[in-house]
């Protein structure tokens, strides 16, 4: 997820990406890939996330992107800003793969959402990243066994709600349960005095 904001001039990092695997038998299987900092002393990274997402794309994954304009411009114009000579085939590869296929297969957190769905997913998106639940915070969608969800597993949840049918929504939801109760760590065991 990318939010622009105004004290925010370029971009700086790309947060967790939550990917979505839908089996043929309706199943579903999450993975996480963690943020990743952009920075002009580690240029590469630039046309690293440039070429990954055209690779995604090219295997036939579909993104959904928060502010996916402003997030795909600042992404290739800070790549090609960065690119070494031996890299610039590579990058204009990249570049030209995302451009062919945004229009199919790449789509902004808002695009055709309802009302609902669109107001939730702007408050999603300006959310602050963090990684530390507040006091008294229990389990549920905003933190899950005291760690905070990801604004990611978030936004899955907000499409799930939008695309699934019934059958599809409580396979995204068990899904989700079961990513989490492999991946978060267990809650503090309590000794009996």
């Amino acid at each position: 997820m990318w939010t622009a904001r105004e004290y925010r001039r370029h971009l700086t990092a790309l947060d967790d990406s939550l990917i979505v695997h839908r089996h043929i038998d309706g199943r579903f299987g999450l993975e996480l890939r963690p943020m990743v900092k952009l920075t002009a002393r580690g240029a590469k990274s630039y046309g690293n996330a440039l070429r990954q997402l055209a690779a995604d794309l090219e295997a036939g994954y579909r993104a959904v992107i928060v502010d996916r304009d402003n997030f795909l411009a600042d992404l290739e114009r800070l790549a090609r800003e960065h690119v070494t000579d031996k890299d610039r085939g590579d990058i204009e590869r990249a570049a030209q793969i995302i451009a062919e296929r945004t229009r199919h297969q790449v789509w902004d957190s808002l695009f055709e959402a309802p009302t609902e769905y669109r107001f939730g997913r702007m408050l999603l998106a300006a959310r602050e990243r963090r990684t530390k639940a507040n006091r008294n915070e229990q389990n549920g969608l905003n933190c899950m066994y005291g760690i905070p969800t990801p604004r990611t597993e978030q936004l899955w949840h907000s499409l799930r709600h939008q695309w699934c049918g019934p059958r599809g929504n409580s396979a995204g939801k068990v899904a989700w349960e079961n990513w989490c109760r492999a991946n978060r760590p267990d809650m503090p065991k309590v000794e009996a005095v």
